[in-house]
């Protein structure tokens, strides 16, 4: 085969190739925008709803699962079944989780929302799914 019906047939092949691959691109409209009310047990929501989990944690940064103080997850397992809104400290009703006392007036706290990429597949290696994060920090107010 001469060099240039090589270099055709190899542009190609990797063209088709690229087209027969899923791509699963980072969505920002799918990071949750959160929003908390007033009072020591406010009322939590965020949307696009639902979501995977919700944690609340005191200071100014989301920890990452560290030093959390309180936290709600939907039933079911990894799926994002956490519907918007919550009531800080009180156990949704389709979650596993304790209750917690009232928040501190004046102090600043973080709520962490993480959604799971419904449009991505596969696990470990092969994984493409994104994990959408929205954070917001306010201080409690009475």
């Amino acid at each position: 085969m001469p060099p240039r019906r090589r270099a055709l047939v190899i542009v190609l092949g990797v063209a088709l190739a690229a087209v027969g691959c899923t791509f699963n691109f980072f969505d920002q409209s799918q990071v949750p925008v959160v929003t908390v009310g007033t009072g020591l047990r406010p009322q939590i929501s965020w949307a696009p709803s639902p979501a995977y989990t919700l944690s609340v944690y005191a200071g100014e940064k989301d920890g990452d699962g560290f030093g959390v103080i309180w936290y709600a997850v939907g039933s079911g397992g990894y799926f994002n079944r956490l519907h918007s809104p919550v009531t800080y400290g009180v156990p949704p009703s389709n979650s596993e989780v304790a209750a917690a006392p009232p928040l501190e007036a004046g102090k600043t706290y973080t709520v962490s929302i993480l959604r799971k990429d419904e449009k991505g597949s596969g696990e470990g290696f092969t994984n493409s799914r994104h994990r959408y994060v929205g954070t917001h920090t306010f201080v409690a107010r009475e």
